[in-house]
């Protein structure tokens, strides 16, 4: 009787275990071709830069520019971003609602940055991309 229990105490810390290793792979799911590309991403990200800069000027209180805010990590979370940036795109969301009790603060907070050769490839696009009005830390328009 102590033999099977044991054997499925054993079982159970194996898988345990392997869960907590991981398989060694990215943490970036795999593509399923519903990615936008790159210009796509850029314009919902862009636009979200944008109407942030235009509430600092335009909106009399901070509820107004959090607002702006809230509504820009809206559009960033019903997108599938390209391949490479999906962690990134996680961290970026959450920089950004972390941003919503103090709205300004984004304008002194550092943002999380994109792998190099992601930020690099997003940022030589940047210039293609109408909504890119504004220089963004990915790059300059």
């Amino acid at each position: 009787m102590r033999m099977p229990l044991l054997l499925a105490a054993f079982a159970a810390v194996l898988m345990f275990a392997a869960a907590a290793c991981g398989d060694g792979k990215s943490d970036e799911p795999t593509p399923t071709g519903n990615e936008l590309t790159d210009e796509q991403y850029l314009a919902v990200f862009c636009t979200g830069i944008v109407n942030y800069q235009d509430a600092l000027v335009s909106q009399p209180s901070a509820a107004g520019i959090g607002d702006a805010i809230k509504t820009y990590v809206a559009e960033l979370k019903k997108v599938q971003p390209p391949v490479g940036i999906a962690k990134w795109h996680k961290e970026y969301i959450q920089y950004l609602e972390d941003a919503v009790k103090d709205p300004t603060s984004l304008v002194s907070t550092k943002p999380p940055m994109p792998p190099e050769a992601e930020r690099s490839r997003l940022a030589s696009k940047v210039k293609d991309v109408p909504a890119c009005k504004y220089s963004t830390f990915l790059g300059t328009s």
